[in-house]
């Protein structure tokens, strides 16, 4: 028998959800996007009519079409701008509909608890966080090779997650009634969600951000943490409580994108720029380099696991989802962080 196709819809069709769209593609048939909600009508219809699907003004029309059974949905990813998600995650998860929310979870502490509550009160209904890099295969390799003890006991964990962005000086993103945060919000959410899932919980230590637009958000953001607790048992006890963590996020500067673990018998480090490449670097500095799938495929994967995961599928693919509580997790050291650098 055939596989029926996962039903996609998609709210919100700004940027980010042409990754979730080249997402579904890549699937071969097996996630269809059906529906598609935009405020903006040339938005909506521009990705509904490329993908065959319905266009709806708001989410909760194309979840009360969903309703009714003129368009049914398996699953919808929530691609609006932060502050507008609350509304549209408790209309999907009432209706039993599950939900791949863009990150972060929400622009303030306060809306990422009452979704992370929600969730929890509806636990029968998935609801998962979008941090697409955990899905990228680099770091999932550099998650088992730290396990084998590959570089030892994990010391540091350093993120650069930066480039330049002008545009966003004039856009939502750098809109803190809208956004909640600049860069480190942005990228730096997706950082200290790589920590929470590399290294374990933290806590923030210090933070210093950098304003460059005048009445904007941060465009620069250099946070450091500290794990709080040892690494679980995957980690084969090579990743001891109070690793160190410097994330750099930034809006305004040279592109760089990359991950290094630092451990006391060597260092695995990653170059998004070189996608393929993972190096392995022991105590005297001969290095080995790893060939690794492209980062790529994590949209793809994570749509994956998101479909197999509303399907009631469990799988290894399905376990790298990161949930509410993880959402909120990120979402208490953003706040944190932004706290203590304003009282520099």
């Amino acid at each position: 028998m055939a596989e029926v196709a996962f039903r996609l819809g998609i709210i919100g069709a700004g940027g980010i959800s042409g990754a979730h769209v080249g997402a579904a593609k890549a699937s071969n048939g097996r996630i269809v996007v059906v529906s598609v909600a935009d405020p903006v009508e040339k938005n909506r219809n521009t990705v509904a009519e490329a993908n065959g699907a319905q266009a709806f003004a708001s989410g909760e029309a194309m979840l009360a079409a969903h309703e009714s059974g003129k368009t049914p949905l398996d699953g919808v990813v929530v691609c609006t701008p932060p502050f507008a998600r609350l509304k549209i995650i408790e209309a999907a998860l009432r209706r039993k509909v599950p939900v791949l929310s863009e990150k972060p979870l929400a622009h303030t502490l306060a809306e990422a608890r009452k979704i992370a509550s929600l969730s929890a009160r509806n636990r029968k209904v998935p609801f998962f966080v979008a941090y697409c890099h955990r899905f990228a295969p680099a770091i999932n390799e550099m998650n088992r090779m730290v396990a084998q003890g590959r570089i030892g006991r994990l010391v540091r964990f350093e993120n650069f997650f930066a480039c330049d962005l002008p545009g966003h000086q004039s856009k939502w993103f750098s809109d803190l009634r809208k956004s909640g945060g600049g860069a480190f919000l942005d990228m730096g959410s997706h950082s200290v969600d790589l920590f929470h899932y590399m290294v374990g919980p933290s806590k923030v230590v210090a933070s210093a951000f950098d304003h460059k637009w005048k009445g904007r958000a941060e465009t620069a953001g250099t946070v450091l943490l500290s794990g709080t607790r040892k690494g679980s048992k995957a980690s084969g006890g090579h990743v001891p409580a109070g690793v160190a963590g410097m994330i750099v996020s930034g809006w305004a500067e040279t592109s760089r994108f990359t991950l290094s673990l630092v451990g006391d018998a060597g260092m695995l480090s990653y170059d998004y720029e070189k996608p393929t490449e993972l190096v392995f670097k022991d105590l005297v500095g001969k290095a080995e380099t790893i060939q690794v799938e492209s980062h790529d495929v994590r949209f793809a994967r994570q749509l994956q696991a998101f479909s197999e995961a509303a399907r009631g599928t469990k799988g290894d693919i399905v376990r790298r989802l990161a949930g509410a509580v993880d959402g909120l997790a990120a979402a208490s050291i953003n706040d944190a962080a932004a706290k203590a650098a304003k009282k520099r």
